[in-house]
C-alpha cells in the first residue's frame, strides 16, 4: 500500500477521534520545516454555520488535556511522515499545506512551497483563516 496514503489515513483517523461530534468539514494548517512544526485546524459542526477552532475543543467539551495532548502529537506525527516520505521519495519537500476533509470522505490538499520563515506565526494564521474559514 501507498505509503502516502497510510499517512493521509493516519491524519483522518486522528482528526476523528480529536473531534467529539459529528461534523460537515475540517480546514487544516500544517507547516513543517526543519526545526519547526505547525499544525491546526477548524472544523464545522454538522448543521451548524459556525467552526470551531482546535485548541478550543478542549474547552468547549470538558476533554482530558492529556488525552487531547497526545491525539495532537500523533497529528504532528502524522505530518511528520508525510514531509519525510515527500523527501525520500524525492519530491519536492512542501514547507506547508491545506488540507480540507469532507465528512463523506473527500479530501483536498494545497501544498505550498514558500519560505515562510521570515512571517510570523499570528501573521501566517491570520492569512490562512482569512482565505479559508469563513
Amino acid at each position: 500500500m501507498d505509503k502516502n496514503f497510510m499517512d493521509y489515513k493516519c491524519i483522518v483517523n486522528t482528526l476523528v477521534d480529536m473531534i467529539p461530534e459529528e461534523w460537515a468539514k475540517i480546514y487544516l494548517y500544517a507547516e513543517y520545516r526543519e526545526g519547526y512544526k505547525k499544525v491546526f485546524f477548524y472544523y464545522y459542526p454538522e448543521n451548524k454555520s459556525k467552526p470551531i477552532y482546535s485548541l478550543d475543543i478542549i474547552d468547549i467539551f470538558n476533554i482530558d488535556e492529556d488525552d487531547f495532548d497526545r491525539l495532537e502529537n500523533e497529528l504532528y506525527s502524522c505530518f511528520t511522515n508525510l514531509w519525510l516520505e515527500f523527501s525520500k521519495e524525492e519530491q519536492e519537500s512542501w514547507s506547508h499545506l491545506t488540507y480540507i476533509l469532507d465528512s463523506n470522505g473527500k479530501m483536498k490538499i494545497n501544498y505550498g512551497y514558500d519560505d515562510l520563515s521570515e512571517i510570523s506565526p499570528v501573521e501566517k494564521q491570520e492569512k490562512w483563516e482569512s482565505e479559508y474559514i469563513k
